[in-house]
């Protein structure tokens, strides 16, 4: 695990920082005085895009007016992680979740998809104030989780993401305008168009190697696929390193980072958050956090809250382990850490989920 992440880099802050200002001064032409300060690149910054920290200033009827920013900007030719990248999405998505729930996303400024301006699409929120918890190191072996809070503080935390999750899947995406955020693949159903996807990113994240357990996943999970399956708005990437608890880890301040989004049965998202926890832990040997609720509970909590059946979860946290698998090796491939390339500890878990499913056939 002790290996640096593939974070994108932008190659001239000081540039950077002009151009914004010049951006946010042609938005805002009632204000005078425009300025991006303090402007910086954190480095917990994600592995497939660009995030910027910085202030901005100005001056508007006499009045002065500071806030604090998140900039994203995509990828260029989709970056590491992914073969494509829709940040024009991910703004429609949150947009639409801010105006229709009372689900928290940030506050949003601003979307430029004109590359003239800073070579990439990019958009502009409101830095929201809060703690996420660490992918590297993981959250249930050291940091603000592990020493700061609670085993009922860590409870309240983790069912309360389920909650919003809960929401977010009772949302009517079509009345919202989201009937576009479905994978573009061929199929007839949602389920179908993610497999064909998830099958094309084994060709294209392997390079021409061979995976012969993603790729055995694949096979089981496009036999055995369900059918007459509910369709919902799913977060894609939902896990708690997308969630921002309040400084006081009371309560969720935002969920973040939809890059992943897409249209499906939504217990998927149940099903990637329980895996990304379980690679957490008995992925790397170790317990898990006092407090959490088991796997079993929260799947129980999430039908109840959601009004959705948790059916078919073993199946798709089999889907979840394929995808994990090929994300982490996609990574390992990219960084050049040969050895870890199919053998990382996401592996063993899929192995096991394959070879439970297999037997009971």
């Amino acid at each position: 695990m002790e290996v640096d992440r593939p974070t994108p880099k932008l190659s001239d802050v000081e540039l950077t920082r002009a151009t914004l200002t010049q951006w946010f001064a042609s938005q805002m032409p009632e204000a005078d005085h425009v300025a991006v300060t303090e402007l910086e690149i954190p480095e917990s910054n994600g592995m497939s895009n660009v995030t910027i920290l910085f202030e901005l200033t100005w001056r508007e009827q006499g009045e002065e007016h500071q806030r604090a920013c998140v900039g994203r900007l995509e990828p260029e030719n989709g970056g590491v992680v992914f073969p494509e990248y829709d940040l024009g999405l991910q703004y429609q998505v949150m947009e639409a979740i801010g105006k229709n729930s009372d689900i928290p996303v940030p506050p949003l400024f601003g979307l430029e998809l004109d590359t003239s301006i800073m070579g990439v699409p990019f958009y502009v929120m409101q830095r929201i104030e809060g703690v996420v918890p660490s992918d590297m190191p993981p959250y249930n072996m050291e940091g603000w989780m592990v020493d700061d809070t609670s085993p009922a503080q860590r409870r309240n935390l983790w069912l309360s993401s389920i909650d919003y999750m809960a929401t977010l899947h009772r949302l009517d995406y079509q009345a919202m305008g989201l009937a576009n955020v479905e994978f573009k693949e061929p199929g007839e159903t949602q389920l179908q168009k993610q497999l064909a996807y998830w099958r094309r990113y084994m060709d294209w994240g392997m390079e021409g190697r061979e995976h012969l357990l993603a790729a055995r996943a694949l096979d089981w999970l496009e036999a055995n696929q369900p059918v007459d399956e509910p369709v919902a708005l799913c977060w894609g990437d939902a896990r708690m390193g997308n969630v921002m608890f309040a400084p006081d880890y009371s309560g969720v301040n935002a969920m973040l980072d939809w890059e992943m989004v897409t249209l499906g049965n939504p217990v998927q998202d149940l099903a990637w958050w329980n895996h990304m926890d379980d690679t957490f832990a008995s992925g790397l040997g170790v317990p898990r956090l006092e407090g959490l609720p088991s796997y079993e509970d929260t799947l129980a909590h999430w039908e109840k809250a959601s009004g959705f059946s948790g059916e078919h979860y073993d199946y798709y946290e089999v889907f979840a382990g394929m995808r994990y698998t090929l994300i982490l090796s996609r990574l390992m491939l990219h960084m050049g850490i040969e050895e870890m390339i199919i053998d990382h500890h996401a592996a063993p878990l899929l192995a096991s989920m394959l070879d439970a499913q297999e037997a009971e056939i």
